[in-house]
C-alpha cells in the first residue's frame, strides 16, 4: 500500500479524455469526460485528504500487523526452539538413566549369578563332607557296636559257664 495517492490518480478515473474520445467515438463522449474529470477533481478536493488519511492509517494498521506478526513468528520459533531443546535434554536424561539402570542390573545379575555358583559349590563341598562324616561315623558306631556285642557275647557265655559250673557243682552236691 502507498501511503499517500499521487495527483495523476484521482479516485474514480483517470484525465485520459482525449484518448478516450477518440477511441470511443466523438466529441459527445468528450463532454462526458471533462465532465467526469471535472467531477474527479472535485472529489479529491472534497475527499483527498480523508482519503490520504485513511490510506496513512491503514499503511500503519499494516505496518503494525507485519510488526506483531513477525513478533509473534519469532516469540514461537523461540519457545518451539526451546521446547525442542527442553525435550532433547528430557531424552538424553532418561536415555542416560534407563542405561545406567541396565548396567546396574547387568552387573548385580551377574554378581548374583557368581554369588549362586559360589553358593552351590560350598553347599556342595558341605554335602559331601558331610556325607563323608556319616559314613565314618556310621563306620566308627558299626565297630563299636560289634565291640560292643562282642564283648556281650564273651561276657554271657563267661556267666553261662559259671552258672553251668555252679549248678553243676550244686547237683553234685
Amino acid at each position: 500500500m502507498g501511503t499517500a495517492r499521487s495527483t495523476d490518480q484521482p479516485l474514480i478515473a483517470r484525465d485520459d479524455a482525449a484518448t478516450d474520445s477518440d477511441q470511443v467515438g466523438g466529441p459527445a463522449h468528450l463532454d462526458d469526460r471533462s465532465a467526469s474529470g471535472n467531477l474527479d477533481k472535485i472529489r479529491d478536493i472534497l475527499f483527498g485528504a480523508q482519503a490520504r488519511e485513511h490510506d496513512r492509517r491503514f499503511a500503519q494498521l499494516e505496518q503494525h500487523l507485519i510488526r506483531e506478526a513477525s513478533d509473534l513468528r519469532n516469540d514461537l520459533k523461540r519457545r518451539f526452539e526451546s521446547l525442542e531443546l527442553y525435550i532433547k535434554k528430557e531424552v538424553e536424561a532418561l536415555t542416560s538413566r534407563l542405561t545406567t539402570e541396565q548396567e546396574v542390573r547387568g552387573k548385580s545379575v551377574t554378581n548374583l549369578t557368581h554369588d549362586l555358583t559360589q553358593l552351590a559349590t560350598t553347599l556342595e563341598d558341605k554335602a559331601r563332607l558331610l556325607d563323608m562324616q556319616a559314613t565314618q561315623v556310621q563306620a566308627h558306631v558299626l565297630q563299636q557296636l560289634t565291640e560292643r556285642t562282642s564283648e556281650l557275647a564273651t561276657d554271657v557265655r563267661a556267666r553261662h559257664v559259671e552258672a553251668t559250673s555252679a549248678l553243676n557243682q550244686a547237683v553234685h552236691d
